[in-house]
């Protein structure tokens, strides 16, 4: 699993890169001046101030006056974990509501593009969210450009007992992927003559297709049901073509 660090952290968490910097050196700090905090960040300390006033109104600083001067603390990690937890506490409550209205349009046709690792993460996410069998046509070239989030997904996908069929090329990585078929919940096949550049996920009545190149990381979700059974019939197709 890939290490994370503490900057990519506090980011996901919502933090900007200068919040990020100021959370930090205020961490380190202490309780302490916004010119101290400013120094300790090398942000300026008109944005520095604005920034710990943010950080008050969402319950991430306290401030207190220390002779004749603010001093702020920003909240530690146990706290932000408390923030988050609120955070999926108060959406859990409105899950239902917010379903209903994505129901709305749930038979619309829909495509939607992605850019980024991130991007993609998220149609894998949907993919395991929607706790339906998967077919994927695929290269091994997907074990290079998700060399450490990819483990992650198939364990996930295991965990849930989610099946899956593979077509790929003939290669090491198919072989290898062949040989762990059993206790992975999946059935592997190859084809040959397949050099593909894309990986096709057809899974409830979605098709996903990642472009498989890590500098210029893209994908498409297309949610149909027509185009979902068209391509579930040309796996097929190919399924019975293959070994």
């Amino acid at each position: 699993m890939a290490t994370i660090t503490i900057n990519e952290a506090l980011t996901s968490f919502g933090l900007s890169q200068k919040e990020t910097k100021i959370y930090l050196a205020s961490l380190e700090l202490g309780t302490s001046t916004a010119n101290n905090i400013a120094n300790k960040a090398k942000i300026n300390r008109s944005t520095t101030y604005d920034i710990l006033k943010d950080f008050q109104e969402k319950g991430l600083a306290s401030k207190t006056t220390i002779g004749h001067t603010a001093n702020f603390e920003v909240v530690g990690p146990k706290q932000l974990l408390a923030k988050l937890d609120e955070k999926k506490h108060k959406l859990k409550a409105v899950q239902d509501q917010l379903e209903l209205i994505q129901k709305r349009t749930a038979n619309k046709p829909t495509v939607q593009v992605f850019q980024g690792h991130e991007g993609v993460k998220t149609i894998l996410e949907d993919i395991l969210n929607a706790q339906k069998p998967i077919d994927v046509i695929s290269s091994s070239k997907i074990f290079t450009v998700f060399k450490y989030y990819f483990p992650h997904y198939i364990a996930k996908r295991k965990k849930i007992k989610i099946k899956t069929r593979v077509l790929q090329e003939p290669s090491i990585q198919t072989r290898a992927l062949k040989r762990k078929d059993s206790s992975e919940l999946r059935k592997t096949r190859t084809l040959k003559n397949c050099d593909l550049n894309t990986v096709t996920f057809i899974y409830s009545n979605k098709v996903a297709q990642i472009k498989l190149n890590k500098d210029d990381l893209m994908a498409t979700l297309t949610t149909d049901n027509t185009i979902a059974k068209d391509q579930r019939q040309l796996f097929e197709f190919l399924w019975r073509k293959s070994r």
